[in-house]
């Protein structure tokens, strides 16, 4: 079998997309089990014979929101909280800014996939279900990370994953403003976890070394502080 060519693998992946974007309105109108793969192929110009090129069911859909949003960012998720080349604090950063930027990108198709959950194969639901625990571990480890290294609050750790998690979640409900939204979906991203981790990142530098002993730098730079402006008031 010869194996496809540039141009084939082109068009199959934009078939694709153009299924998706038809799937995101007539799911959303109709319900997975109200939509036939007939209404998905005149929705894209395919007969009923020529879908099946592209997916073999309902289903495929379903797993491609699946992996597009939830098991891909708990790939990601997972590899920030392993890497060791950057803060925690940025790794922290950059988990929530790329989760609210793959929201950004698609939030109609983010949103299919939340109002969709129970229409998943037990399958596909058991991997769903399982991505978005690791999701939350890696959210979890990230913060446990971040309070070690001495540049996070002292957050109760699964609350604040939660809270960070759903932030980006929530992307979809609200971008883009409609007629007012410059904003590109990583600008988006960028700007949601700077607003979201303002009141989980410490507020002021950290002093070298682990945690703990930077911690009673900081805290003895306090009290001689307030010990000079205790002698200058008496003065």
């Amino acid at each position: 079998m010869a194996k496809p060519t540039i141009r084939s693998a082109g068009r199959h992946d934009l078939v694709l997309e153009q299924l998706m974007e038809a799937a995101e309105t007539l799911f959303a109108r109709q319900g997975v089990a109200g939509t036939s793969l007939q209404e998905l192929a005149d929705a894209v110009g395919l007969t009923r014979t020529g879908i099946y090129h592209y997916i073999s069911g309902k289903e495929d859909i379903l797993e491609q929101l699946v992996r597009g949003f939830t098991l891909e960012a708990a790939e990601s998720l997972g590899e920030l909280a392993e890497s060791t080349e950057t803060s925690a604090a940025e790794r922290l950063h950059q988990a929530v800014a790329s989760m609210a930027t793959r929201v950004a990108e698609h939030p109609k198709r983010f949103r299919l996939l939340l109002t969709n959950e129970d229409s998943f194969p037990e399958s596909l639901a058991r991997q769903h279900r399982s991505a978005r625990r690791a999701t939350l571990e890696a959210m979890c480890s990230l913060i446990d990370q971040c309070k070690r290294e001495g540049s996070c609050r002292p957050v109760d750790t699964e609350l604040t994953a939660f809270a960070l998690i759903g932030t980006a979640n929530w992307v979809a409900f609200w971008y883009p403003r409609s007629g007012r939204d410059r904003l590109t979906p990583v600008q988006a991203g960028d700007q949601l976890a700077d607003i979201a981790l303002e009141g989980v990142l410490g507020d002021r530098p950290n002093a070298d070394g682990p945690a703990v002993p930077a911690a009673l730098a900081l805290l003895k730079e306090d009290v001689a502080r307030l010990e000079q402006l205790l002698a200058e008031t008496d003065s």
